[in-house]
């Protein structure tokens, strides 16, 4: 039986969107902002397992919104109130 090794485990957007907390909008935004690696594939969006993970244990991760670069945590997205 073959097996895909955990760093190489793709999960689908709507997943990912689960896990976090938040839609698969913002997910995707994270994608675009390089937070979450992602790929897509005939028409459909997958992120790697490990940069979910990466993701969840860092400190990017505050709300439902992914925060800009100059919010520091401290107003201008929205994701921290």
């Amino acid at each position: 039986m073959c097996t895909v090794p955990p760093e190489e485990k793709l999960l689908d957007v709507d997943e990912v969107a689960i896990k976090l907390g938040t839609t698969p909008l913002n997910v995707l935004l994270y994608i675009k902002r390089g937070q979450l690696s992602g790929e897509e594939i005939e028409g459909k969006w997958y992120v790697e397992s490990q940069s979910l993970e990466a993701l969840m244990s860092s400190a990017d991760v505050v709300g439902s919104a992914p925060c800009k670069p100059a919010c520091r945590h401290g107003g201008g997205c929205g994701g921290c109130h």
